[in-house]
């Protein structure tokens, strides 16, 4: 799944994820009993649209393989900035892991942070200006309600506005209108700004993010680098692994209500390949027999990120295309 293959197939993948992440909005509409708030929308992006997510990958390229995994987490983690508060180090968390044909790997990452709004344009309040100002100038940080890893700092460089890190806006109401998008969407991006000024919709930024034209790269051993955003990334995988599997699992049939709080550490995966970074939770996972598992986390001091992790394997036979 190259550049060139995505660019082949950008307009299917348009249609059909702009349809899937809109059904995730439509169930969350649905199903709540009242006004969902922005973990609502999370929690179906994470168990609700990945599941279509892996199946359109399937079918778009099939002579690759593929795995997605997603795990819900609720309490986020927060980082101590010197600031008066403490801001989140976001609300979700897509990872993209692509291996081609000669066994080279790229690594990508893009961290979002939510917020709902009605207009394509927002102001950010007063009281969440410590969040923009984790986005924007990245100042030194400590982990804060993060499990184990309490204490550690990070320092992320440079300390100005990143692709890696955006906000994630929502509409509630009729969905967003830009000029150059045709048809209502619910869920676009931004890069922190005050007011924020929505650049893309979700669909199409998640496609750049596979074609790494989005997103920020990360490499793969933390321990053999000086990079503190790939340390932090590999930091938010594994707390929000944690969060899935170190309790004992209950399955979780139908994701029925808009309860967020109680789906912490629900985990969806689909696979058909043997080598992925999460083997052994789908190990841990597939002995349960569940696709979905639950835990509940309430009472523990651990934030994670909510993650969506997309991982594709090239095959070999490609070389005869």
């Amino acid at each position: 799944m190259n550049v060139i293959e995505v660019n082949k197939k950008r307009l299917v993948l348009l249609k059909k994820m702009h349809k899937a992440v809109e059904s995730s909005v439509s169930f969350v509409k649905k199903k709540s009993i009242k006004s969902p708030e922005e973990p609502d929308f999370i929690a179906s992006l994470c168990l609700n649209f990945t599941p279509s997510l892996f199946n359109l990958l399937k079918t778009t390229f099939p002579k690759n393989k593929f795995a997605v995994t997603s795990i819900y987490c609720h309490q986020k983690p927060i980082v101590d900035i010197r600031h008066s508060k403490c801001p989140e180090l976001g609300d979700i968390l897509f990872v993209y892991i692509y291996t081609d044909r000669m066994g080279n790997i790229e690594l990508n990452s893009l961290l979002l942070q939510a917020k709902m709004s009605i207009n394509t344009s927002a102001i950010i309040a007063a009281t969440d200006l410590h969040q923009l100002e984790l986005y924007t100038k990245w100042p030194d940080f400590t982990y804060k309600r993060a499990g184990k890893l309490n204490g550690i700092a990070r320092s992320i460089i440079p300390k100005t506005i990143n692709d890696g890190a955006q906000y994630l806006m929502i509409n509630n109401a009729r969905g967003y209108k830009l000029p150059w998008v045709r048809k209502p969407f619910s869920m676009g991006c931004s890069i922190p700004s005050n007011p924020l000024n929505m650049n893309n919709k979700l669909t199409s930024e998640l496609i750049n993010f596979l074609k790494f034209k989005s997103g920020r790269t990360f490499e793969g051993d933390p321990s053999k680098t000086n990079d503190d955003w790939t340390k932090m990334i590999w930091d938010l995988i594994e707390i929000a692994k944690s969060v899935v599997s170190r309790r004992k699992n209950i399955g979780l049939n139908d994701f029925t209500r808009q309860q967020a709080y109680k789906h912490d550490g629900c985990c969806f995966y689909k696979s058909d390949i043997d080598n992925s970074i999460l083997q052994n939770l789908h190990n841990h996972l597939d002995r349960g027999n569940n696709d979905y598992v639950n835990n509940d986390s309430s009472k523990d001091d651990l934030g994670a990120t909510s993650i969506v992790l997309i991982e594709c394997n090239e095959q070999y036979d490609n070389f005869n295309d």
